[in-house]
């Protein structure tokens, strides 16, 4: 965490300033509310009639791609409540079942669910791929502090605002919260032009409270025993990190670990575990348990260079979320050659969703055989990032002819990574010899000859 500063986002959400790159992870208006607008929710992926959907998170930072996406889906999730209640007949009835066994010598016929009334719910399986383990690491641990309404609302149901005393006892609230809530360094404020006048977020962009334990879990599994490590403890308890991440996590990312569990006195382990399960894990949701969340996704992480791991991919992906840093900063990653390995990895019916609205990035997937259209936001009433298939369907606002005939200036000239083996430093500088020796007409040109 050296190289990196985290920070409060508007939306309450937190963000990494990268001190390396001289550039933020996030947007400075919210981490999550760009997760569900850019990404999530134009993917689209609740339409799509498959049992297993496949999705490739590249470049996976923070995770909240990923954490969005699975809430969406946790959310969205309907369980078959007949097939709940027999399960939970069934199970009842085989443990009757056994101690009848036991009491009287007698075996008695045990019940299970047939093949045609399983519950044949989709699953999701989510490649996370990501060069910095630190980050993947640390990921499940960041807090989303309460916005001011969230905190008023459970407290004064929202059926009073009809009233002007609710209305003003609001107002006072926000401003109060203001003074006391979380906050930046100055720096970083300054840095980032970051204002908290007001932090608001829609209530559909939340975090789901299984998402983080399900990635401790995943996690878990993929390093074993060494998560967290010893560095990352270190790291998650230093003071000036501390009010960035959640302590029940820690906790429960601490127990996970097979050492924790012997060395718990059985007394406070069970207290733990009950404060753990109650709160977090119990069936408290109206719509799925925990157990059921977790059993939805198989989510895998590849910790290395991006374009070493995309040779070695052999899934067809249904959706891909393109969010590393901008092109002039991490020219590997838009370049022709890895952008047509996206588009082999990409099913035919499935969707590229990057944040960026450059030329230089739709031209590039347009010479892969993209079809190339916008996100827009109907909240924002503006156009927010790129989508790309290889199914014109899925394209519900193309681009138009100027902005084609714009990919088609200087300012369209991409980036070209022969073998994916190029450094930033020569990529840059083969596009900049292409730059200087094309006979393509500038962008300022185009844009005075042909105007919008």
């Amino acid at each position: 965490m050296r190289d990196y500063e985290p920070y409060f986002t508007q939306d309450g959400s937190i963000g990494l300033y990268s001190y390396s790159d001289k550039d933020v992870f996030h947007s400075k208006f919210g981490a999550l509310t760009e997760a569900w607008e850019k990404f999530v929710i134009p993917s689209e992926l609740s339409d799509i009639d498959k049992n297993n959907i496949r999705v490739l998170d590249i470049c996976y930072g923070i995770g909240y791609n990923t954490k969005a996406l699975m809430s969406f889906y946790i959310q969205n999730y309907k369980i078959n409540k007949k097939i709940f209640l027999k399960k939970i007949f069934i199970k009842t009835y085989n443990i009757v079942s056994i101690c009848v066994d036991k009491l009287f010598n007698k075996k008695q016929k045990k019940l299970s669910l047939s093949n045609d009334t399983i519950d044949s719910n989709k699953k999701m399986f989510i490649d996370c791929l990501e060069i910095n383990s630190e980050l993947v690491e640390l990921s499940p641990f960041f807090k989303t502090i309460k916005t001011a309404d969230e905190i008023f609302n459970k407290f004064i149901p929202p059926i009073f605002d009809c009233f002007e005393f609710y209305n003003n006892l609001k107002l006072s609230f926000n401003k109060f919260y203001t003074n006391i809530r979380l906050k930046n360094r100055n720096e970083i404020n300054e840095l980032l032009d970051i204002k908290f006048n007001e932090m608001k977020i829609d209530k559909e962009y939340k975090l789901h409270p299984y998402v983080n334990y399900i990635l401790i879990n995943s996690l878990s599994k993929y390093l074993s025993e060494n998560y967290p490590s010893k560095d990352l403890k270190k790291i998650l308890s230093e003071s000036k990190n501390r009010r960035f991440f959640d302590k029940t996590l820690i906790k429960y990312a601490k127990f996970n670990q097979f050492w924790g569990y012997n060395l718990s006195i059985y007394t406070v382990l069970s207290v733990f575990l009950h404060n753990i399960y109650y709160y977090y894990l119990s069936f408290r949701d109206k719509n799925v348990n925990f157990k059921t969340a977790e059993s939805l996704f198989n989510v895998n992480f590849y910790i290395n260079d991006a374009r070493k791991t995309i040779l070695n991919l052999n899934e067809q992906y249904d959706c891909m979320f393109l969010d590393a840093f901008t092109y002039t900063k991490a020219p590997q990653l838009w370049s022709v050659e890895f952008i047509a390995e996206l588009y082999k990895k990409l099913s035919p019916t499935g969707v590229l969703l990057t944040y960026s609205n450059s030329v230089q990035v739709r031209n590039t997937l347009l010479e892969n055989k993209f079809y190339v259209g916008k996100i827009y936001n109907e909240k924002l009433n503006k156009f927010v990032g790129t989508i790309a298939s290889k199914d014109k369907s899925k394209i519900k606002y193309p681009l138009n002819s100027y902005e084609i005939g714009l990919c088609n200036t200087k300012a369209g000239i991409p980036y070209h990574d022969p073998n994916l083996s190029f450094s930033k430093k020569d990529i840059l500088e083969l596009r900049e010899y292409e730059y200087r020796h094309s006979n393509l007409m500038s962008s300022s040109k185009y844009i005075k000859t042909r105007g919008k």
